[in-house]
């Protein structure tokens, strides 16, 4: 592909349009050249952060995150990009402050919430996690899986009667949830054996909200 001119905003234009065709080797020849006749550009890197991820590239797609945020570090797209590249390096603790940082810009976005709920989880940050979950349900107290998750994040640290009012949620709100439940309090030490699943799910039904 020959070089074409035009400003910096004409080249990422043109190789949005490329990557929106899924012409994705166009559209990081066109970034390339952004980056070699011209200033650094935050969505030029953003772009190539992207297209990174896009072909499983991490390494590169954090790399070119965190040059757009160095040029633009209160943009949320950017720093959603960031977490998912770290996250799929294993750098669990900067997803999760990127994540952070992106939810105290656009602290509306429900599936971000899971998201930092996940990663807190994973990082054996309980308190964190519920905290996250709770926030999740704010937004959409129906979500039942959410219920299910904040009941797991509660059992392990050691509240099983708040994990069973959340359990009681999650099985009031789809029962097919049921499953998951009877798995987690399966587990060892949770301090209840339930031998007798129809108990359970009477518990289940007229546990407090």
């Amino acid at each position: 592909m020959s070089p074409i001119a035009g400003s910096v905003e004409e080249l990422l234009a043109l190789a949005i349009r490329h990557l929106n065709a899924g012409q994705h080797s166009r559209a990081r020849l066109l970034c390339e050249q952004a980056v070699a006749t011209h200033p650094p550009h935050p969505a030029i890197e953003q772009l190539l952060a992207h297209i990174s991820l896009a072909h499983d590239d991490a390494a590169a797609g954090l790399a070119h995150a965190t040059a757009s945020l160095a040029l633009r570090p209160e943009h949320a797209p950017t720093l959603i990009v960031a977490a998912a590249a770290a996250r799929a390096l294993g750098a669990l603790g900067q997803a999760a402050d990127h994540c952070a940082h992106a939810l105290r810009l656009q602290p509306e976005r429900a599936d971000l919430w899971f998201q930092l709920s996940l990663l807190r989880h994973d990082l054996h940050d309980l308190q964190g996690a519920a905290q996250a979950l709770r926030e999740l349900l704010r937004l959409e107290p129906q979500r039942a899986e959410a219920e299910v998750n904040l009941g797991i994040v509660l059992q392990e640290d050691g509240q099983l009667d708040a994990a069973m009012r959340a359990y009681g949620r999650a099985y009031r709100l789809r029962e097919d949830t049921f499953g998951r439940i009877a798995h987690a309090l399966a587990t060892p030490n949770v301090g209840r054996v339930w031998l007798d699943l129809d108990a359970l799910r009477a518990s289940l039904r007229s546990a407090p909200a």
